[in-house]
């Protein structure tokens, strides 16, 4: 049986449920039967993540889901032509999207290596060489140093912009102030690292110290030698031209020497199993262990998301310790971070977006250079990750980082919006709703190239609105956009007609823009439909009329809360007479017990009764009444 390639989802809907607990997931797929029976359908799961589709011998579809869902699944079709498949995901957890597809390698949107090492050329500057002889020069006359240092800073200037015009001082002054200020950093840590290398030096060469303390200063003077070192190496790399695997090979070793300044001079991290027990816990299990020891104990907190990282590679657990170390100021979570990253034997995309985020953003170790990002961002694209896509959608949106060097021109000329919608278009075929919400938007607003649309903006917010039901709560003036555009293409379509004139809104989200958002959501159409001239339309109301409507829906959220009261004052009138039955119950209950009790205790309290009649002589006396009637 030959199994179709997957390349999109199509017109696919699907729907994923809104709550923190609902599982609840629900697939519309558009399929051509042709003189198929339904009942002739195989639709089955396999390994909890495949969806297969097949007829005979002939695979219809198959599909790798986002994540595990329960093989049990319900399946109907539809008018003949939608397949509709009911399911449960085995985590509550939001999908981003509905498919697990990879790129190609050969797709189009994918910039290659020799490109992105001509952007590296053209926006990392490489620094000018500095010989050992002119460093002992620079030592032996400081007054030149600024002379020197002016020198060198003119002929990168020079080298990096070659053919820019004599009078155009705007674009070199950036990059000759990072030049300046990289030179700078250079120069001033070798001397610091320089000077106290001859503090330890000379503490060694004392006679007489204790055996602890000459170990001591032993170990600083390996580390001192040793950063040392790295930092020559670092420095002699970016006297090369620029290139990803120079900038690649540059932060590593940068890495690396923060590592050795706080006592890590081995290359690799590691960390030990403390007992069986944890040898035994899964990833997961380690990582969720580390969460719950974190406001408690932040060293068994690390080492448990340690042995998730360095021994099962876990990849959350690696971006939980980058953020928990950046924190703390240590060099480990970013280490660990970038070579979990570079590790093409299981690619990370979890790692590559992380990367990718940090080279645009900026970051300490991470200059943000426009081609590091797309370098990382493209890797985790390749494995199907939607959020790389977005990513690199709005990387060529901008033209630029996020924080960047670049001038305007620059910046405009790097922009590619071919590539900012075929991004959003892959996101798209993967099924994720926050690049329909996008798109959605674009069509709204008419930007980006886009002509304004209401039939192609409700097509793709009714998508984005049922793969991600919190989409609107986050933008809940979307539905009154749309709305605004539907009149506007109504009145242009009816010759220029009062602006004030509208009609009944019919699709899911411009529902809201009579209502409230929340309302819009709850308006049942197929997903995909668009707004159509038919009778109910053609029914217009008034401007009064729309006032009184959402006069009503106000009015309708009053009763709701009069009888949200309602149903309090209930509630509390029911816990008193349940206490009140509570308690006559127990009365009861001790009543009766204590009934045999009394029994016995009855021929005790008339013994003492008899006692005191013959006490008191009126009480004993028969004739008490002749005894009283002398009074």
């Amino acid at each position: 049986m030959s199994i179709p390639e997957t390349v999109s989802v199509g017109n696919t809907r699907w729907t994923q449920g809104a709550g923190d607990e609902d599982k609840s997931l629900e697939l519309r797929i558009p399929l051509t039967l042709g003189s198929v029976r339904p009942r002739d359908l195989k639709v089955v799961m396999k390994d909890h993540t495949v969806l297969s589709v097949s007829h005979g011998d002939t695979c219809l579809l198959q599909w790798r889901l986002y994540a595990p869902i329960v093989e049990e699944i319900e399946w109907h079709v539809e008018n003949s032509d939608t397949l509709v498949v009911v399911a449960e995901k085995k985590s509550a957890a939001t999908w981003s999207n509905l498919l697990d597809l990879p790129m190609k390698a050969d797709d189009p949107l994918l910039v290659s290596l020799d490109e992105m090492n001509r952007m590296f050329a053209s926006q990392l500057p490489t620094l000018p060489p500095v010989s050992e002889e002119k460093d002992d020069a620079e030592a032996e006359k400081p007054a030149e140093d600024e002379d020197d240092l002016d020198k060198l800073l003119d002929q990168a200037a020079k080298e990096v912009k070659e053919g820019a015009a004599e009078g155009d001082e705007e674009e070199p002054l950036g990059y000759a102030a990072y030049i300046k200020a990289e030179l700078q950093n250079y120069k001033g840590e070798a001397e610091e690292i320089a000077n106290k290398l001859k503090e330890v030096t000379a503490e060694l060469a004392l006679e007489g110290a204790e055996t602890e303390a000459r170990e001591a200063a032993t170990k600083r003077r390996d580390i001192l030698e040793e950063m040392l070192r790295l930092h020559h190496q670092v420095r002699e790399l970016r006297t090369k031209p620029s290139s990803l695997s120079n900038l690649v090979q540059c932060t590593l070793l940068d890495l690396q020497k923060a590592r050795v300044n706080i006592g890590e001079l081995g290359e690799e991290e590691t960390e030990e199993y403390k007992t069986e027990e944890e040898k035994a816990l899964t990833a997961t299990q380690l990582m969720a262990q580390g969460l719950q020891q974190f406001q408690s104990d932040i060293h068994a907190a690390l080492h448990s998301l340690r042995l998730a990282a360095i021994h099962h590679r876990h990849d959350q657990s690696i971006v939980l310790l980058y953020d928990i170390y950046s924190q703390l100021g240590s060099p480990r979570g970013a280490y660990l971070l970038l070579r979990r990253a570079l590790d093409d034997d299981e690619l990370s995309a979890t790692a590559n977006q992380k990367v990718g985020e940090l080279y645009d953003e900026g970051a300490r170790h991470f200059l943000p250079i426009f081609p590091a990002a797309l370098h990382f961002y493209q890797r985790a694209a390749r494995q199907g990750s939607v959020n790389a896509m977005l990513s690199l959608a709005q990387l060529w949106l901008r033209g630029s980082t996020s924080t960047s060097m670049m001038s305007d021109e620059d910046m405009e000329a790097q922009k590619d919006m071919a590539k900012y919608h075929g991004w959003l278009d892959r996101a798209v075929d993967r099924g994720c709703g926050s690049a329909l919400f996008v798109k959605g938007c674009m069509y709204i607003k008419g930007e980006h190239g886009v002509s304004k649309s209401y039939e192609k903006a409700k097509f793709y917010l009714d998508g984005a609105v049922t793969a991600q039901p919190q989409i609107l709560q986050r933008a809940p003036q979307i539905p009154m956009m749309l709305e605004a555009l539907r009149q506007e293409e109504l009145s242009g379509g009816e010759g220029g007609s009062s602006a004030g004139v509208s009609t009944a809104p019919t699709s899911r989200v411009s529902a809201a823009a009579v209502g409230s958002a929340a309302a819009s959501a709850a308006v049942s159409q197929q997903p995909g439909t668009v707004a159509r001239g038919n009778a109910v339309e053609q029914a217009r109301v008034s401007n009064s009329a729309a006032r009184l409507s959402a006069l009503n829906s106000t009015k309708r959220g009053v009763a709701t809360d009069s009888g949200k009261r309602d149903a309090a004052g209930s509630a509390r009138r029911r816990r008193f007479w349940e206490r009140t039955a509570v308690v006559a119950t127990v009365g009861y209950g001790l009543y009766s017990l204590a009934f045999p009790i009394r029994a016995m205790l009855l021929p005790i309290f008339y013994s003492l009764m008899m006692a005191v009649t013959d006490i008191i002589p009126w009480l004993g006396n028969p004739n008490i009444e002749d005894s009283l009637g002398g009074f």
